[in-house]
């Protein structure tokens, strides 16, 4: 089990207290706490010791609540700190959990420990059908061997306020497993700039990776999502440049409108621009095509390469390549799929 500066998965006993949210817990609620092993204190408040991993406990109290339908009469929390559970709740300090908010998303914890979180990769093909570099993707084996996709990781990570640990994880991970898979071309690493609030600490991580396994910085992507605020596009801005001095290449996603390329593109200078995949996937409507033949024109201008994200259907490729799109992404070519079967999928292209 690799080991992480988890809050909740630090100490040996954790307690959980149950306070009532009126003048005491509901009366069909404390026998039902009671059989799970809750004591009572002087206050009308329940608690109960527990080992590392409390969740186990809390999941049988939570079902007790829901079973007595005293979900709305009492509130929770979950600390490491002894004196904590026999005093009042105390929302803001930083030893207490709501588990009521964590409990549903300790999966992703659970799996930074046990080492389950993998990369899969989706490649990145020319008009040549010819693989140009891949994109990594997130995704976790649960317990029962069912995968989680990205979206719900990344969802759970911020819940957990963790999504700094696992970005950076996630992030080298990719690296490690490109070279060693011995792939060509591009990696491009999703990076969600928000998450970063020391660059050059962050990048530390990354450059170090990629120095100790012989992958050029150059043919790092970090592909930024869309910006929707101007202090978002400041941020995506410093940190992109940051990058760019480190020797990254750096790619600005989800684009949807030639008004966003004209915003960002002066301001951000990527070396690729990624087409959103809900307008690729109308490019047969006049208005669309128009609207990225312009997108391509304005990218052309500034240096950038074109991506065309979602591709499924072949009439979509033939289209975006009469466009002058460079590069294409989508199910046509290839879903994200596990290093290994990605290595099957280059060798036959």
């Amino acid at each position: 089990m690799k080991q992480f500066n988890l809050p909740w998965h630090l100490s040996e006993h954790y307690w959980i207290r149950l306070d009532p949210k009126h003048s005491s817990l509901p009366a069909n609620l404390v026998p039902l706490l009671v059989t799970i092993g809750m004591k009572q204190q002087g206050d009308g408040a329940m608690i109960i010791k527990t080992e590392t991993k409390w969740k186990i406990v809390w999941d049988r109290i939570d079902s007790a609540i829901q079973q007595a339908g005293a979900a709305d009469a009492v509130d929770a929390i979950v600390t490491d700190t002894p004196e904590a559970p026999h005093s009042k709740l105390i929302p803001d300090h930083k030893s207490v959990i709501d588990p009521r908010v964590m409990a549903g998303s300790l999966w992703v914890g659970d799996a930074l420990l046990d080492d389950r979180i993998m990369c899969y990769l989706q490649p990145v093909m020319n008009a040549k059908n010819q693989i140009f570099g891949y994109e990594s993707f997130a995704r976790i084996k649960k317990t029962d061997g069912t995968i989680i996709d990205g979206a719900d990781i990344v969802a759970a990570s911020k819940t957990l306020g963790i999504e700094h640990m696992i970005d950076r994880h996630l992030h080298v991970q990719a690296i490690m497993t490109f070279a060693n898979s011995e792939f060509p071309g591009f990696l491009f690493i999703n990076f969600f700039p928000g998450f970063i609030h020391r660059p050059a600490v962050y990048l530390e991580g990354l450059s170090e990776t990629a120095k100790r396994h012989g992958v050029i910085a150059k043919h790092i992507v970090l592909d930024f999502t869309k910006s929707e605020t101007p202090h978002d596009l400041m941020h995506i801005k410093n940190v992109s440049e940051y990058g760019r001095s480190c020797g990254y290449s750096v790619a600005l996603d989800d684009i949807t409108s030639v008004d966003m390329v004209r915003r960002l593109v002066k301001e951000i200078r990527p070396d690729f621009v990624k087409i959103d995949t809900h307008l690729v996937q109308m490019v047969l409507d006049n208005g669309k095509r128009e609207t990225i033949r312009i997108i391509v024109e304005l990218v052309h201008a500034a240096g950038g390469v074109v991506i065309a994200e979602g591709v499924e259907l072949p009439e979509i490729y033939e289209a975006l390549k009469l466009l002058g799109v460079d590069l294409f992404q989508g199910y046509l070519f290839s879903p994200p799929v596990p290093v290994e079967a990605a290595l099957k999928r280059g060798s036959a292209v």
